[in-house]
Protein backbone atom coordinates (compact mmCIF):
# COMPACT_ATOMS: atom_id res chain seq x y z
CA UNK A 1 0.00 0.00 0.00
CA UNK A 2 0.98 3.62 -0.52
CA UNK A 3 -0.62 5.86 2.11
CA UNK A 4 -1.64 9.18 0.55
CA UNK A 5 -0.30 12.04 2.66
CA UNK A 6 -0.08 14.79 0.02
CA UNK A 7 1.23 15.53 -3.44
CA UNK A 8 4.81 14.68 -2.51
CA UNK A 9 4.17 10.92 -2.54
CA UNK A 10 7.09 8.95 -3.94
CA UNK A 11 5.58 8.17 -7.36
CA UNK A 12 7.82 8.25 -10.46
CA UNK A 13 7.34 11.27 -12.68
CA UNK A 14 5.47 10.25 -15.84
CA UNK A 15 6.25 11.81 -19.20
CA UNK A 16 3.24 13.37 -20.90
CA UNK A 17 3.67 11.11 -23.94
CA UNK A 18 3.89 7.94 -21.86
CA UNK A 19 0.57 6.08 -22.50
CA UNK A 20 0.70 4.31 -19.14
CA UNK A 21 -0.12 7.56 -17.29
CA UNK A 22 -0.02 8.34 -13.58
CA UNK A 23 -2.39 5.51 -12.65
CA UNK A 24 -0.16 3.02 -14.45
CA UNK A 25 2.94 4.43 -12.75
CA UNK A 26 1.33 3.76 -9.36
CA UNK A 27 0.64 0.16 -10.38
CA UNK A 28 4.21 -0.29 -11.63
CA UNK A 29 5.62 0.95 -8.31
CA UNK A 30 3.38 -1.21 -6.11
CA UNK A 31 3.83 -4.30 -8.32
CA UNK A 32 7.60 -3.92 -8.77
CA UNK A 33 8.42 -6.85 -6.48
CA UNK A 34 5.66 -9.12 -7.83
CA UNK A 35 6.10 -9.00 -11.60
CA UNK A 36 7.15 -12.08 -13.54
CA UNK A 37 5.58 -14.55 -11.07
CA UNK A 38 2.37 -15.36 -12.91
CA UNK A 39 0.10 -13.34 -10.63
CA UNK A 40 -3.17 -11.78 -11.82
CA UNK A 41 -3.77 -8.13 -10.93
CA UNK A 42 -7.37 -6.90 -10.53
CA UNK A 43 -7.94 -3.16 -11.04
CA UNK A 44 -10.82 -0.72 -11.24
CA UNK A 45 -11.51 1.52 -14.23
CA UNK A 46 -9.20 4.32 -13.06
CA UNK A 47 -6.18 2.03 -13.44
CA UNK A 48 -7.19 -0.32 -16.26
CA UNK A 49 -5.84 0.67 -19.66
CA UNK A 50 -4.53 -1.16 -22.75
CA UNK A 51 -1.05 0.23 -22.09
CA UNK A 52 -1.03 -1.09 -18.52
CA UNK A 53 -2.39 -4.49 -19.61
CA UNK A 54 0.32 -4.76 -22.25
CA UNK A 55 3.00 -3.84 -19.71
CA UNK A 56 1.74 -6.48 -17.27
CA UNK A 57 1.44 -9.08 -20.04
CA UNK A 58 5.05 -8.41 -21.11
CA UNK A 59 6.08 -9.05 -17.49
CA UNK A 60 4.21 -12.37 -17.21
CA UNK A 61 1.43 -10.89 -15.09
CA UNK A 62 -2.26 -11.25 -15.82
CA UNK A 63 -4.65 -8.31 -15.83
CA UNK A 64 -8.38 -8.14 -15.16
CA UNK A 65 -10.58 -5.19 -14.37
CA UNK A 66 -13.40 -2.83 -15.26
CA UNK A 67 -12.70 -0.32 -18.03
CA UNK A 68 -13.75 3.07 -19.30
CA UNK A 69 -14.96 2.83 -22.87
CA UNK A 70 -13.48 6.22 -23.75
CA UNK A 71 -10.00 5.38 -22.44
CA UNK A 72 -7.17 6.11 -24.86
CA UNK A 73 -6.30 3.16 -27.15
CA UNK A 74 -9.34 1.25 -25.86
CA UNK A 75 -11.00 -1.02 -28.49
CA UNK A 76 -14.36 0.22 -29.75
CA UNK A 77 -17.37 -1.32 -28.02
CA UNK A 78 -20.54 -1.94 -30.00
CA UNK A 79 -22.76 -3.10 -27.16
CA UNK A 80 -21.92 -6.77 -27.74
CA UNK A 81 -18.86 -8.81 -26.86
CA UNK A 82 -15.55 -7.42 -28.09
CA UNK A 83 -12.67 -9.76 -28.74
CA UNK A 84 -9.22 -8.45 -27.87
CA UNK A 85 -6.29 -10.03 -29.65
CA UNK A 86 -3.40 -11.50 -27.67
CA UNK A 87 -5.21 -11.65 -24.29
CA UNK A 88 -3.21 -11.77 -21.09
CA UNK A 89 -2.96 -14.81 -18.85
CA UNK A 90 -6.10 -13.74 -16.95
CA UNK A 91 -8.15 -15.63 -19.57
CA UNK A 92 -6.73 -18.89 -18.24
CA UNK A 93 -8.38 -19.99 -14.99
CA UNK A 94 -6.24 -20.82 -12.02
CA UNK A 95 -6.92 -24.54 -11.92
CA UNK A 96 -5.37 -25.01 -8.48
CA UNK A 97 -7.55 -22.28 -6.96
CA UNK A 98 -10.69 -23.40 -8.76
CA UNK A 99 -10.14 -26.97 -7.59
CA UNK A 100 -10.38 -25.96 -3.95
CA UNK A 101 -13.70 -26.40 -2.12
CA UNK A 102 -15.88 -23.31 -1.87
CA UNK A 103 -15.51 -23.00 1.93
CA UNK A 104 -11.70 -23.00 1.62
CA UNK A 105 -11.79 -20.23 -0.97
CA UNK A 106 -14.19 -18.23 1.20
CA UNK A 107 -11.89 -18.67 4.19
CA UNK A 108 -8.94 -17.42 2.14
CA UNK A 109 -10.88 -14.33 1.02
CA UNK A 110 -11.88 -13.67 4.64
CA UNK A 111 -8.24 -13.85 5.76
CA UNK A 112 -7.28 -11.41 3.01
CA UNK A 113 -9.98 -8.95 4.08
CA UNK A 114 -8.89 -9.18 7.71
CA UNK A 115 -5.27 -8.62 6.68
CA UNK A 116 -6.23 -5.46 4.77
CA UNK A 117 -8.24 -4.23 7.75
CA UNK A 118 -5.28 -4.81 10.07
CA UNK A 119 -2.94 -2.91 7.73
CA UNK A 120 -5.45 -0.06 7.51
CA UNK A 121 -5.77 0.20 11.30
CA UNK A 122 -1.98 0.11 11.72
CA UNK A 123 -1.56 2.95 9.21
CA UNK A 124 -4.30 4.97 10.93
CA UNK A 125 -2.67 4.35 14.33
CA UNK A 126 0.75 5.54 13.12
CA UNK A 127 -0.72 8.64 11.45
CA UNK A 128 -2.69 9.43 14.62
CA UNK A 129 0.48 9.21 16.75
CA UNK A 130 2.32 11.55 14.38
CA UNK A 131 -0.56 14.05 14.22
CA UNK A 132 -1.06 14.12 17.99
CA UNK A 133 2.72 14.20 18.64
CA UNK A 134 2.28 11.83 21.57
CA UNK A 135 5.19 10.98 23.83
CA UNK A 136 6.33 7.43 22.86
CA UNK A 137 6.51 6.46 26.52
CA UNK A 138 2.82 7.41 27.01
CA UNK A 139 1.30 6.27 23.73
CA UNK A 140 -1.63 3.84 23.97
CA UNK A 141 -1.29 0.32 22.61
CA UNK A 142 -2.52 -0.49 19.12
CA UNK A 143 -5.15 -2.77 20.65
CA UNK A 144 -6.57 0.14 22.69
CA UNK A 145 -6.61 2.38 19.60
CA UNK A 146 -8.53 -0.23 17.58
CA UNK A 147 -11.08 -0.67 20.39
CA UNK A 148 -11.62 3.08 20.63
CA UNK A 149 -12.14 3.34 16.86
CA UNK A 150 -14.67 0.50 17.00
CA UNK A 151 -16.56 2.11 19.90
CA UNK A 152 -16.66 5.49 18.13
CA UNK A 153 -17.96 3.90 14.93
CA UNK A 154 -20.66 2.10 16.89
CA UNK A 155 -21.63 5.30 18.69
CA UNK A 156 -21.94 7.22 15.41
CA UNK A 157 -23.37 4.56 13.09
CA UNK A 158 -24.41 1.55 15.17
CA UNK A 159 -28.02 0.57 15.67
CA UNK A 160 -29.37 -1.64 18.47
CA UNK A 161 -30.47 -5.10 17.37
CA UNK A 162 -33.97 -6.32 18.04
CA UNK A 163 -33.72 -10.07 17.39
CA UNK A 164 -32.11 -11.04 20.72
CA UNK A 165 -34.26 -13.44 22.72
CA UNK A 166 -34.71 -13.12 26.46
CA UNK A 167 -33.74 -10.21 28.64
CA UNK A 168 -31.34 -7.85 26.93
CA UNK A 169 -28.32 -6.82 29.01
CA UNK A 170 -27.85 -3.06 29.18
CA UNK A 171 -24.37 -2.23 27.81
CA UNK A 172 -24.52 1.45 28.73
CA UNK A 173 -23.24 2.74 32.09
CA UNK A 174 -25.54 4.44 34.57
CA UNK A 175 -24.07 7.87 33.83
CA UNK A 176 -25.52 7.67 30.29
CA UNK A 177 -28.83 5.91 30.98
CA UNK A 178 -30.01 8.38 33.61
CA UNK A 179 -28.09 11.40 32.36
CA UNK A 180 -31.15 13.63 32.17
CA UNK A 181 -33.03 12.40 35.23
CA UNK A 182 -30.51 12.42 38.09
CA UNK A 183 -27.25 13.95 36.80
CA UNK A 184 -26.84 17.72 36.83
CA UNK A 185 -23.97 20.15 37.56
CA UNK A 186 -23.40 21.69 40.99
CA UNK A 187 -20.59 23.71 42.54
CA UNK A 188 -17.88 22.08 44.61
CA UNK A 189 -17.79 22.46 48.38
CA UNK A 190 -16.40 25.61 49.95
CA UNK A 191 -12.95 25.76 51.58
CA UNK A 192 -11.62 28.94 53.22
CA UNK A 193 -14.35 30.97 51.61
CA UNK A 194 -13.59 29.68 48.12
CA UNK A 195 -14.92 26.86 45.99
CA UNK A 196 -12.49 23.95 46.14
CA UNK A 197 -11.22 23.12 42.62
CA UNK A 198 -10.99 19.61 41.23
CA UNK A 199 -9.48 17.99 38.13
CA UNK A 200 -11.82 17.57 35.17
CA UNK A 201 -12.24 13.80 34.79
CA UNK A 202 -12.82 13.92 31.02
CA UNK A 203 -9.84 16.15 30.25
CA UNK A 204 -7.63 13.86 32.34
CA UNK A 205 -8.85 10.51 30.94
CA UNK A 206 -10.06 11.31 27.42
CA UNK A 207 -9.13 9.04 24.50
CA UNK A 208 -10.36 11.39 21.76
CA UNK A 209 -7.89 14.23 22.20
CA UNK A 210 -4.69 15.18 24.00
CA UNK A 211 -5.01 14.57 27.73
CA UNK A 212 -4.51 17.56 30.02
CA UNK A 213 -5.16 18.71 33.56
CA UNK A 214 -8.00 21.21 33.93
CA UNK A 215 -9.05 22.59 37.31
CA UNK A 216 -12.80 23.18 37.65
CA UNK A 217 -15.30 24.09 40.38
CA UNK A 218 -18.21 22.18 38.80
CA UNK A 219 -19.02 18.55 39.63
CA UNK A 220 -21.80 16.12 38.78
CA UNK A 221 -24.07 15.82 41.79
CA UNK A 222 -24.55 12.07 41.20
CA UNK A 223 -21.12 11.00 39.96
CA UNK A 224 -19.23 13.36 42.30
CA UNK A 225 -16.44 14.08 39.80
CA UNK A 226 -15.14 17.35 38.39
CA UNK A 227 -16.23 18.22 34.83
CA UNK A 228 -15.88 21.21 32.54
CA UNK A 229 -19.35 22.65 32.22
CA UNK A 230 -18.86 23.20 28.47
CA UNK A 231 -18.29 20.02 26.48
CA UNK A 232 -16.92 17.62 29.07
CA UNK A 233 -20.11 17.40 31.15
CA UNK A 234 -22.10 16.55 28.03
CA UNK A 235 -19.51 14.06 26.69
CA UNK A 236 -19.25 12.21 30.00
CA UNK A 237 -23.01 11.70 30.18
CA UNK A 238 -23.64 10.89 26.49
CA UNK A 239 -20.58 8.96 25.27
CA UNK A 240 -19.45 5.57 26.47
CA UNK A 241 -15.89 6.35 25.33
CA UNK A 242 -15.14 10.01 25.73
Amino acid sequence: MIVYTGTNIDIPVVHKKDPIGMSGAIVKKIMADYLGRGHILYTDNWYTSPALCQFLHDNKTGSCGTVRANRKFMPKFNGNKTRVENPSSSDTPDSEEEARPHHERSRKRCKTELFIQNITMLNAYNLWLVKKNIDPSKKPKLREFVCNVAYQLLEDFGEPTTNIKGRRPNPMPDRIIDAYSRHYPVHTEMANGKKKPRDCYVCKHTTRRQKKRTRVVIICNECNIGLCIVGCFRDYHTLKNF
